[in-house]
């Protein structure tokens, strides 16, 4: 059999059964990567009723089958016999699989074989890219590896490919991103994102540490290539074979960009490509099309399309991955950074390893962070965990501090007091010197965000003229500057680059927010026009890029909050849901919403509406800084494009609770999480939800406790329906008057149709719970049975408030059993409902049955109208 064809069922089945021991079949699994936990469950397989079979052995096999691609199969089973000492097995049945493919000699230029550029790239992601800093005071503790607490999410596809917003975790974390298959394929392109320093980089680094020490299990174990390129070391033009031989393979002086991008063309299979920080790539948003580089091609499924590529981004360029064909194309994760509980165990384990133990330290912290969402928000980045840690455990971190402008204020105190405490020299820094050192430094890290390049990564020459606060940032811990050598300078003599970064991005934005701070209110007075009018004016377009940037500029001082704000409401770039949030973000930066801040907030919302787009754990908090006033004229809250973490849904339920005149809840393109103590919004009457995820209603449902409408658009009703009558019977719906869920006409047939147990389960819910109902309609719900339909509007006629049943294409035909048991009801037996029917058929056929005398008279009227215009027919 040819290798490329994948194992055949026969062949392990065989396999399994020649496997005569537990301590083989144990062997084997350990080199095919199962977890033990695992082998100890296909082992218990093989002892079911009292006698030892193959059956788990199979299972086994079968299972590591569904992972490995088929062209790899054979390759990996044969090593993974010869691993586990099973030779002769391999002998009997992969005989004539080569042990490793005949790559490592392939040539990418004349010097370089696959074999030579694999060690190249090891060497470099070992010295270089897999070196992470842990504290910035403390260059040589680096990030450990094998304890990240990391969590990583993956967006399920639907059947068509296309996103559902339902989240899965990861349970290998990064270790699962390349192995993981959506609809039983390895996916061509990944788009991982998160917020800022949530940790892209370091997972990014982890499966560079796992492709160089071939991790056991791992989908990079076998895989002869990995490419990872930063986008902050390219520029617009810069093509993906310059970028990886610049920053990867510089000193192979007879490889060329164009050979490399050849070889991995027609080399697919054997290359992965991992693009490190596209919110870094000026080429992304470039409005020259025309001076693209083949980087975005790549990014768009255009070039390289056979080889699997990794993305990685901030959430505000999700957007650019729905155009097109791209939304199929992209499996999505997210990385979520230290978890609740991660970040609760890694405070207990630091202070219980200091060289002071102060377990209530701990606990008093784990307080503190409860009551501070924003800086909570900060301690699932592992980086300002750790800071967060030291601060508290050295007295830094004021119980007061509520802000991350502020906490970060506290860290460069921090930096500061450890490099003099460091310094043998008797020239200490002061906190005047420290305030003028980050405001200088601010200076060329606001030119590098507005850069069109975005630039993180400078040189020693963005810092010429201010060379002294250079030296005292790299000594605080601010800066790093790292040289290397080089044999590839284009025009230059020099043989070493010096590239100098702050110690995190979300450094580089408070800093230049603090910058900006002190020249807009050294200026303001004299001027109309102030540096932060000017920067404003420039980033209209695009202000999403510098969320951070604004809100640490307006938690420098609320009189800019307010120049901020008045710039966002002139803005006509934005949507107003993204308007209403990016002013919350801005307010929560702030030191309370006295005065004209809150009413600049007031002026973006109006009397009775508030619409979110992705709201965050910032605009939890500025709605929470909204006046009382304010949250009791507020009626209706829609979310739209929003994938709410547990954290962010408890926090918006508990801020809304305030909000006493709120009825109407409208959600639409979204997922929500839930914690089974969220707080109830009693007030809350009317729900109206469209392309919610599933999982999202019972949390929903269960929060409402006071609906009396709901109105919901399903995107599959063999799953949605039985969830929402669930929810609603343990709610009670007594106080329901109104129930409309509707199918989309373009959902597939198969998402619309419902079985028999799930229409019995509304018309349960209907009879037994629903005291008050008397308007339900269903649109687009496919009954397999018309008797289905016959008992729902037998358990509708014992609910005694019932006025109207309306049934939209569910199935039914023109003389069906539906319309023939409505046609059989007498008189006397009709009650006060009025039943509307339209059948599925390809010219409009409408049929109303009004069971009720009183309305007999309107209903051949209306028919008799309807029937002159050849619209519809009504029969009586």
């Amino acid at each position: 059999m040819a290798a490329h064809e994948g194992i055949a069922d026969i062949l392990l089945s065989k396999l399994a059964e020649d496997i005569e021991t537990g301590e083989q079949m144990e062997a084997l699994g350990r080199t095919l990567g199962f977890r033990v936990a695992d082998i100890n469950r296909y082992t218990e397989t093989n002892r079911i009723e009292g006698r030892v079979t193959c059956k788990g052995t199979r299972d086994m096999l079968f299972d590591w089958r569904q992972t490995v691609e088929p062209c790899d199969q054979h390759i990996r089973l044969k090593q993974g016999l010869i691993d586990a000492k099973l030779v002769m097995l391999d002998s009997t049945y992969l005989k004539r699989t080569p042990i490793i493919p005949d790559i490592s000699s392939k040539k990418i230029s004349p010097s370089l074989t696959v074999q030579r550029c694999r060690e190249k790239l090891e060497n470099k992601y070992l010295n270089q890219l897999c070196k992470i800093p842990m504290k910035p005071w403390d260059k040589s503790d680096y990030a450990e590896f094998k304890d990240m607490h990391t969590v990583v999410t993956m967006v399920t596809k639907d059947a068509r490919g296309q996103d559902t917003k339902k989240k899965e975790i990861l349970q290998g974390s990064v270790a699962d991103i390349f192995s993981t298959k959506v609809n039983g394929r390895l996916p061509a392109r990944i788009l991982i994102s998160a917020p800022a320093g949530r940790g892209k980089t370091t997972a990014v680094a982890k499966m560079a540490y796992d492709w160089v020490h071939r991790e056991k299990g791992s989908a990079l174990e076998h895989l002869p290539l990995l490419f990872v390129v930063k986008f902050r070391n390219t520029s617009r033009r810069t093509s993906i074979g310059e970028a990886i031989k610049d920053q990867l393979l510089s000193d192979v002086d007879d490889l060329t960009p164009e050979g490399l991008e050849n070889f991995i063309r027609e080399n697919q299979g054997i290359c992965h490509i991992v693009l490190d920080g596209l919110d870094e790539y000026a080429g992304i948003s470039s409005s020259n099309r025309s001076s693209e580089s083949n980087m975005v091609s790549v990014i768009r499924w255009e070039e390289f399309p056979e080889c699997r590529v990794l993305v990685t981004t901030r959430p505000h360029l999700e957007n650019f991955f729905n155009q097109d064909d791209l939304p199929t194309v992209y499996t999505k994760m997210w990385i979520e950074g230290f978890s609740q509980e991660s970040s609760r165990e890694y405070i207990d384990k630091f202070f219980a390893s200091t060289l002071n133990p102060c377990p209530g330290h701990g606990h008093g912290l784990k307080v503190y962070l409860d009551d501070q969402p924003l800086i909570n928000e900060l301690v699932k980045t592992p980086l300002f965990c750790l800071m967060v840690c030291h601060l508290w455990s050295e007295g830094m971190l004021n119980t007061e501090t509520a802000t991350q402008t502020e906490l970060l204020d506290s860290v460069n105190d921090f930096l500061m007091h450890h490099a003099n405490a460091k310094s043998n020299s008797k020239d200490k820094i002061t906190k005047e010197e420290l305030i003028e050192i980050i405001r200088k430094l601010g200076k060329v890290a606001l030119a590098g965000l507005i850069d069109d390049s975005k630039k993180i990564v400078f040189t020693p020459h963005d810092f010429r003229k201010i060379p002294a606060i250079l030296d005292r940032a790299c000594a605080l811990g601010l800066l790093s500057n790292i040289t290397i050598p080089t044999t590839r300078l284009p025009q230059s003599h020099k043989t070493t680059s010096t590239t100098i970064e702050f110690y995190h991005k979300l450094v580089q934005e408070h800093s230049a927010g603090k910058y900006l701070a002190a020249k807009t209110k050294k200026y303001m007075l004299r001027l109309n026009i102030s540096k932060l009018d000017g920067l404003l004016r420039n980033i209209k377009a695009n202000i999403g890029d510098y969320e951070n940037l604004i809100r640490f500029a307006a938690g420098t001082d609320n009189s800019l909050c307010i120049r901020i704000m008045e710039t966002l409401l002139s803005n006509r770039f934005l949507d107003e849901s993204e308007r209403y949030r990016i002013l919350l973000d801005c307010s929560s930066e702030t030191k309370g919403t006295e005065g004209n801040v809150s009413s600049l907030v007031q002026r973006c919302v109006n009397a009775e509406s508030i619409v979110l787009k992705s709201p965050t754990v910032y605009t939890v908090v500025g709605m929470q800084n909204l006046p009382n006033q304010l949250k009791r004229q507020v009626m209706t809250i829609k979310f739209e494009g929003s994938t709410l973490t547990t954290d962010v849904t408890s926090g918006l339920w508990c801020c809304l609770e305030s909000f006493s005149m709120l009825r109407t809840l409208t959600i639409s393109d979204s997922s929500l999480s839930f914690h089974p103590s969220t707080h109830e919004l009693p007030s809350v009457e009317k729900l109206s939800a469209e392309r919610v995820t599933s999982q999202s209603y019972e949390g929903l449902l269960l929060s409402l406790p006071g609906l009396i409408h709901i109105d919901i658009t399903i995107d599959d009703a063999e799953k949605d329906i039985p969830q929402i009558t669930a929810c609603l019977r343990r709610t009670g719906g007594q106080q329901l008057t109104h129930i409309d869920l509707t199918a989309p006409p373009s959902l597939p047939s198969e998402k619309k149709s419902v079985s028999r147990e799930t229409m019995r389960g509304l018309g349960f819910l209907i009879r037994e719970q629903t005291k008050n109902l008397q308007w339900l309609r269903l649109g687009w719900v496919k009954c397999t049975d018309e008797e289905d339909l016959v008992d729902l509007i037998e358990c509708c006629r014992g609910v005694k408030t019932m006025s109207y049943v309306g049934l939209h294409r569910c199935g039914t035909r023109e003389g069906g059993r539906l319309e023939s048991y409505l046609k059989s009801l007498q008189p006397s037996s009709r009650g006060n409902l009025s039943v509307w029917l339209r059948h599925v058929s390809i010219a409009p056929h409408c049929m109303h049955f009004t069971l009720s005398l009183f309305l007999i008279f309107i209903c051949i009227t209306t028919a008799m109208i309807l029937i002159l215009f050849s619209i519809v027919i009504f029969y009586i």
